[in-house]
């Protein structure tokens, strides 16, 4: 029987992280960045790619009638950037939507007003991981004070709505989970409260119990189906399995050489996807298998199940 999630199968993605760069300032515990950046090629995008990479996405929505998402740096952050506003203003132009994922150390007044002046109307998501300045900074090696100071000013500035702090507990201290929730609610923000996780054994402390002395695990998906709508291009132009693929395991191929359309329709990625949902007993040498978001059985009757509970109450409403 073929997995039900492929029929969610397109010929093209639906969202897009861009590496406008590849640099992070923080050194959070539970992200393998300080360890992979010491081994891996770093970089800054062309603006050409860049460019080519925005028109053709554009143009994927408008031929299928739809607006892109896009966002910035899935192992950096996106204010390290010089001119971030000029990137979202190309992108906004193109009637592709951005949304950002930051830790908000970098992201000054002048950065907020010059970003909010481009007409920028989507999400921003902070890594905001404990509320207490020692708690804090020992996870994220960032000033507290600085990070809170420009929270708070983008927090005045803009939707609360549409701002969401994201607090990762790495052994937080008794009480630190109810200071973070009471201080934030205040702010009338969207809050998400996340255990840490290996990406994809990046983090070896956290690598998933349930996969103990096997040497292969069954796969039946992904818990957010990331690998059937989303696409992750380095700043080299080459794309990754997935966002959590922070070591680079599987390159998909180079939009640089074959278009977006190229490389998510290549045989590497189908391939790949079809590994990820086969129900087979799949090694370990596999990224996905080392991954919390990767299904078992148990996991895809639970996804089915929620997913048909979905369409139902829509149809009610």
């Amino acid at each position: 029987m073929k997995n039900p999630f492929l029929y969610r199968e397109r010929s093209y993605p639906l969202k897009f992280i861009v590496d406008i760069h590849s640099y992070c300032n923080a050194r959070c515990t539970m992200c393998p960045y300080p360890k992979y950046s010491r081994k891996q090629s770093q970089g800054q995008m062309d603006q050409s790619l860049y460019e080519a990479i925005v028109n053709e996405l554009a143009d994927i929505g408008e031929k299928n009638n739809f607006r892109p998402l896009l966002t910035y740096c899935y192992m950096g952050e996106p204010f390290m950037a010089e001119g971030l506003d000029r990137y979202v203003r190309y992108a906004l132009e193109r009637n592709v939507n951005v949304y950002l994922n930051t830790n908000a150390s970098l992201m000054t007044a002048e950065k907020v007003d010059a970003l909010l002046a481009t007409g920028f109307e989507g999400k921003i998501h902070i890594s905001f991981h404990g509320v207490t300045p020692e708690v804090y900074e020992r996870i994220t090696g960032l000033d507290y004070e600085v990070t809170l100071k420009h929270t708070l000013y983008l927090i005045e500035k803009y939707r609360p709505q549409n701002i969401l702090i994201r607090g990762v507990d790495d052994h937080w201290p008794n009480g630190e989970r109810q200071k973070w929730f009471e201080f934030w609610r205040e702010k009338n923000v969207q809050l998400e409260y996340l255990p840490p996780i290996s990406r994809c054994g990046g983090i070896s402390r956290l690598l998933p119990k349930r996969l103990g002395n096997k040497k292969s695990v069954r796969l039946y998906g992904c818990r957010c189906h990331l690998p059937l709508v989303e696409m992750i291009i380095l700043f080299d132009g080459r794309v990754v399995m997935c966002c959590e693929d922070m070591g680079r395991e599987l390159i998909l191929g180079d939009v640089s050489k074959d278009g977006i359309a190229g490389v998510w329709n290549g045989p590497i990625r189908r391939d790949a996807v079809r590994r990820l949902y086969s129900g087979k007993p799949t090694p370990k040498s596999f990224l996905c298998s080392r991954c919390e978001m990767a299904l078992g059985a148990g996991g895809l009757v639970k996804s089915v199940a929620q997913a048909a509970w979905r369409k139902i109450s829509i149809k009610k409403e």
